[in-house]
């Protein structure tokens, strides 16, 4: 069991369930909230909110995700990601991949990977499996979200084929021992450092604004002012000089075909 901890208190936690029914994935968040009283636990099931299939438009990434044609969930749910102190990706694993469910979502709010708002934020992923594919799923929504501005960390993967008693107990093991994780890295609020990953990104996405301005304004007003990175750290030369070169090499690629 989780102790209570009473600087986690008024912690807030929201769980992102990417299934489309209260199954394996839905219990084990309902027994992460029952196991700590004292926190604030969340459980957003995606199977019943209102969120429309991405069109691929690019009006939220060109011009404003306000401008998208829909007038869904889609806010909501953000808006429940700025508000909590850290967030729980979870999905079951179909076909090697998230769930259908979980794609929409991550379709929905992919410009926030354009322009990420979610620094300073933690997070965790956590995916279900009765057989191969876990590690990809949970992969998928921490390579995703950390372009958002998450922190994650170390992620859960849970098997969940014999539904027997011992893989209960495990299951239940492993998930608090990741949880109360999540816990302690958002009270100690550890800071990370930006991944060789997260800077040649960054510079991929700044080049392309600029190349892209007038038809992509929003992702230039949003990189016009930043030098280095999302926010003002020092990135040592060498390791921002060398994501700068690999950057300039994807735009190369990009462009070739102009």
């Amino acid at each position: 069991m989780v102790n209570s901890i009473k600087m986690h208190e008024k912690l807030k936690i929201l769980a992102i369930c990417g299934s489309p029914y209260k199954g394996n994935t839905y219990h084990i968040l309902g027994m992460l909230k029952q196991s700590n009283s004292e926190i604030d636990f969340k459980i957003l099931m995606l199977s019943e909110l209102n969120l429309n299939d991405c069109l691929g438009c690019y009006s939220c990434i060109n011009i404003g995700e306000e401008y998208c044609p829909f007038k869904d969930d889609r806010d909501l749910i953000i808006n429940e990601m700025k508000n909590a102190d850290g967030t729980i990706f979870a999905s079951p694993t179909y076909a090697r991949m998230i769930s259908a469910l979980m794609k929409k979502f991550v379709e929905r709010t992919s410009f926030v990977a354009h322009r990420p708002i979610f620094f300073g934020k933690y997070a965790m992923a956590l995916s279900t499996c009765a057989g191969f594919g876990g590690e990809l799923t949970s992969n998928y929504l921490v390579e995703n979200f950390t372009q958002c501005g998450f922190e994650f960390v170390p992620s859960l993967e849970l098997m969940v084929s014999t539904k027997s008693e011992n893989e209960r107990n495990l299951n239940r093991m492993k998930a608090i021992n990741k949880y109360e994780k999540l816990l302690e890295t958002i009270g100690s609020q550890k800071k990370f450092k930006p991944s060789f990953g997260q800077l040649v990104y960054f510079n991929i996405l700044k080049s392309i604004s600029v190349l892209n301005k007038k038809k992509g304004w929003a992702d230039y007003q949003f990189y016009k002012e930043k030098e280095d990175f999302y926010y003002d750290i020092k990135i040592p030369f060498v390791k921002n000089k060398i994501a700068k070169w690999i950057a300039g090499k994807e735009i190369k690629k990009i462009m070739a075909n102009k």
